[in-house]
This record gives C-alpha cells, sequence and structure tokens, in this order.
C-alpha cells in the first residue's frame, strides 16, 4: 500500500521496470522528473511530470504540491520520463540557438538589450510552442504563418551574416540545411 516517487530524470525503459518490480511487492510507483532548478525546489514551485497508475498520482498529489506548483499526470509508467525528456532537450536546443543568435547580433553590431527587447515580443521566442503551435497546428490548420521559401531566404541571410561576423552557428547551421531542404 505504500507509494515510490522517483524524481529524477530516467530512461522510460528503466522506470517501467521499476515499476513492474514496485507493483508486483504491493508498491505504487511514479516516474515523477522535475523542473525548476534549485530555485524552484527552494520556493515549492517545481514543475512536475508523473507517469504511472493515476491512483497512485491521486494517492500522493498531496505530497507533490507541497514541493511543485505546476502538476501534470502524463500518462502510464514512463510518461513522465519521456516529457521530461523531451523538455530538456527542447530547452538545451533553444539555449543554443539563443546564444548563437544574440552572440551574432551583438557581434553585427547591435546591443544586446536591444535585441532581447525586440526578440522577447517578436516571433523569435519560445512562444511559438504555446501561441502557434497550440492554436494553429495542433487543431489541424497547417496553414503557414510564413513562407517557407521566405523563411529559407531569411535563414541563409543570418548565416551568411555569422559567417561574416565570424560566430560560429552548429545549431542555425541545422536549422538552415532543413530549411534547404
Amino acid at each position: 500500500g505504500s507509494s515510490y516517487v522517483d524524481l529524477s530524470s530516467n530512461a522510460p525503459s528503466l522506470v517501467r521496470r521499476l515499476e513492474t518490480a514496485f507493483t508486483a511487492k504491493g508498491v505504487g510507483m511514479l516516474d515523477a522528473p522535475v523542473s525548476g532548478g534549485v530555485d524552484g525546489a527552494q520556493k515549492g514551485t517545481l514543475s512536475i511530470m508523473c507517469g504511472g497508475r493515476r491512483e497512485t498520482y491521486d494517492r500522493v498529489l498531496p505530497v507533490l504540491q507541497a514541493i511543485g506548483t505546476k502538476l501534470f499526470y502524463c500518462g502510464p509508467s514512463g510518461s513522465g520520463a519521456i516529457v521530461k525528456l523531451c523538455n530538456n532537450i527542447m530547452g538545451q536546443a533553444y539555449a543554443l540557438i539563443i546564444s548563437e543568435a544574440l552572440t551574432m547580433g551583438v557581434k553585427a553590431g547591435v546591443d544586446l538589450q536591444t535585441l532581447v527587447d525586440v526578440i522577447g515580443v517578436s516571433t523569435g521566442t519560445s512562444g511559438r510552442m504555446t501561441g502557434h503551435f497550440k492554436d494553429y497546428l495542433f487543431r489541424g490548420n497547417f496553414a503557414p504563418m510564413f513562407s517557407a521559401a521566405l523563411s529559407a531566404k531569411d535563414t541563409r541571410l543570418a548565416i551568411e551574416l555569422a559567417h561574416e561576423v565570424g560566430v560560429p552557428m552548429a545549431v542555425g547551421e541545422l536549422v538552415h540545411q532543413e530549411m534547404q531542404e
């Protein structure tokens, strides 16, 4: 009748094996990796992505609410781990392209604060996930917001600028290759 909650990031296959072993002993298990860092942990505002049996999630929910404010039941065992891995790889890719683009902008002569202020309220932000994808793609509306040809041209121009100012852009080069295709 007890429960085990694994707050670490793990492979979904490992989590599923553990859940099977725990279930055989009558213990409910959740894979519940967290996001929010040390600051979120100290403030009790973590995001917690839970995979496992819904009844286990419901039983431990009050404990989870003590450490997090953004709690998500993601599905069966391994689902929390999958969501966490998707979150982390997207976050890392986004951090890399932000670094590349801002470095290019500064080296090309624009003030960093200006870049941040303008891009922060424009289409070059993570608002695509909560805005465009949610409002269009997730509803089956695949009408482009911007032409592929224009996007490819702009990507090419950005990469040309990076070359001009000597900024290596590994992620940007991959985006350029995809846009050319």
